[in-house]
């Protein structure tokens, strides 16, 4: 296609097709939307939004032809938002540029062949967005002979035909010089056909071709998951989330997959993903602060004090909202005899929740190793008793400081009967 054609192809599509323009900096939304309006899009058919939710609405609303969203967004990245937009509109010509100011987010963008048309660098010219934005809109609205044959091969991997599609998505190999895409389409039809050692050295081929694909290691890791390879599998999702934008599900994924397979020293890098999201739901708190727990425990059993209260430390500033983080976090602590430290947790719960059963169970812990004063602990320890409120450790704090003060062995024995029938696993050793 000529250059005249492809400026005809961009000017009738702007034309009757609204623009989506997603930053949460107002001064470049107003200058992409200048640049867009001198480009020849109408002014009315222009919408800016600094959000991911703003953005969902306007693409629910209007006819969207093209979205220019930034990487990072309110309430998720660039990458969630493309997705959101493809799976709301399958069968519409809907063009997806990213803009980023960093060279390795656009290495990023190549890697996300299919789910990133195209993308801008910050500082942009309007020559070099026209000039994009031509050339993208041409190739989405004429693709080229390799992009049609992928989709012909979709189509019939679609319709359950996957023999006629993996022959099909090998006509476009020569194609390309790099056909990462091809080879992934071709290991999803063997991964349907259930011939898996093929789809996985598909989706290896492909990730030759370009190493972090993100369909190719999406790919590869559902296979792996598929045949219960946990460790391989947490191999791929962890450098998914090292390239791409973290959003709460893949996290939750790779922290899942950290504690199942013992990765237990690199819970911190997923912490320091998770306080880069903009938006943390309290299942995605849960899930960090549940990880970052077992790591902990991890590296106290194992003599690593330093980093377990590191990781503790990371606890107690972002999942405190949860009371039992701090109260498992003291109790642990406490079995450790480290006072200062677990006087310090304690100083993590909010006054509101100082008469809740979490707090009350951590005080009388910090007390036990605080205070040598038998009588105190029985006295106080009852108290908890008789409000009903039991834990395994109290209750062993409590029997212990009982004999130390001389209470009769019935009385005692009745408390240790009452501990082992609630906690029978953790007490028949």
């Amino acid at each position: 296609m000529s250059k005249d054609d492809k400026k005809a192809v961009f000017k009738s599509f702007i034309e009757k097709h609204d623009i989506l323009v997603v930053d949460k900096n107002p001064t470049s939304r107003s200058r992409l939307i200048k640049i867009m309006s001198d480009l020849g899009s109408k002014r009315h058919m222009i919408h800016s939004v600094g959000s991911f939710k703003e953005a969902i609405d306007i693409i629910n609303e209007k006819n969207i032809g093209v979205v220019l969203s930034d990487y990072f967004i309110g309430g998720g990245s660039g990458f969630d938002l493309f997705k959101l937009a493809r799976e709301k509109n399958p069968a519409k010509k809907i063009c997806l540029i990213l803009v980023t100011s960093d060279l390795n987010q656009s290495t990023v963008a190549k890697a996300a062949e299919e789910d990133v048309d195209s993308y801008v660098i910050k500082p942009f010219t309007v020559e070099s967005i026209q000039e994009n934005l031509v050339n993208t809109i041409a190739d989405k609205v004429k693709p080229s002979k390799y992009i049609v044959t992928i989709e012909e091969g979709k189509e019939l991997i679609t319709q359950g035909k996957y023999d006629e599609a993996i022959a099909k998505l090998q006509e476009a190999l020569p194609l390309s010089k790099k056909p990462a895409l091809a080879m992934f389409y071709i290991g999803q039809a063997e991964f349907l056909k259930q011939i898996t050692d093929q789809a996985q050295g598909s989706y290896k081929k492909g990730l030759s071709y370009n190493n972090i694909h993100f369909k190719c290691l999406s790919g590869l890791f559902d296979l792996l998951m598929s045949r219960n390879q946990y460790v391989e599998a947490y191999e791929i999702v962890k450098k998914v989330a090292k390239y791409f934008p973290a959003s709460p599900d893949r996290l939750q994924q790779v922290i899942r997959l950290a504690v199942q397979t013992n990765n237990f020293q690199d819970m911190l890098s997923y912490y320091e993903l998770f306080t880069s999201l903009d938006e943390r739901t309290n299942s995605t708190i849960n899930y960090i602060g549940a990880g970052l727990y077992v790591s902990g425990k991890y590296f106290m059993i194992n003599n690593a004090k330093d980093e377990a209260l590191k990781i503790f430390e990371a606890i107690g500033v972002s999942c405190s909202i949860f009371t039992k983080y701090p109260r498992a976090i003291i109790t642990v602590l406490v079995e450790n005899n480290m006072v200062n430290e677990a006087e310090k947790f304690l100083g993590r719960f909010d006054p509101s929740t100082r008469s809740e059963l979490d707090y009350l169970i951590s005080d009388y812990l910090v007390d036990s190793i605080k205070f040598n004063d038998a009588n105190r602990l029985v006295k106080s320890g009852l108290e908890l008793y008789n409000k009903n409120i039991k834990d395994q450790r109290c209750m062993q704090i409590m029997i212990k400081s009982m004999r130390e003060c001389g209470y009769k062995e019935d009385k005692i024995n009745d408390f240790e009967f009452e501990m082992n029938k609630i906690w029978p696993e953790k007490n028949a050793a």
